[in-house]
């Protein structure tokens, strides 16, 4: 049993090196408000769980500031090297203007969310008002960032205005 540990642990060390080294380039697919429609599973044989899938709306880099909004972007990404299928590690960064939004210890700015994707799948970035407090909607410029490594890989800036 002892000589087995070793193993494994070199095993998941080289995993993870060689999917944080898989070097990713992306394109957004779509831009702007969205809404979520909830679809069944297709791997659900009991037909019984459901899936959210964001479904594209306008198009475009401005957004009112409201209770109910979502925004974001679709992207895709594709390998340097590699193929179609494979996982790659990525961030999500998403800068709020001003001092950001207000929490238990302060104002928080920037938030991040590390991930695996998937290489040539759809994948959404999005920020949503659903449910939100009026002081946690910020008027101003956001940035929402795609990173792998200290590589950025996709940006979209929008403007959240007073409607």
């Amino acid at each position: 049993m002892p000589g087995t540990f070793l193993p494994c642990i070199a095993f998941l060390l080289v995993s993870q090196a060689a999917l944080a080294q898989t070097p990713v380039a992306a394109r957004i697919d779509w831009f702007g408000i969205y809404t979520i429609d909830t679809k069944p599973e297709t791997a659900d044989v009991d037909g019984k769980r459901s899936v959210s899938v964001p479904v594209k709306g306008e198009s475009t880099d401005r957004v009112p500031g409201k209770e109910g909004v979502r925004f974001g972007f679709s992207y895709v990404l594709s390998v340097l090297s590699g193929k179609k299928g494979n996982k790659a590690a990525v961030r999500h960064v998403y800068r709020l203007p001003g001092a950001g939004m207000p929490g238990p210890h302060g104002f928080r700015s920037v938030f991040e969310q590390t991930r695996e994707d998937v290489v040539g799948d759809p994948t959404l970035i999005g920020w949503s008002f659903v449910g939100a407090p009026p002081d946690n909607i910020l008027t101003g410029e956001w940035s929402l960032e795609v990173w792998q490594g200290d590589q950025k890989v996709a940006e979209k800036k929008f403007t959240v205005f007073s409607p």
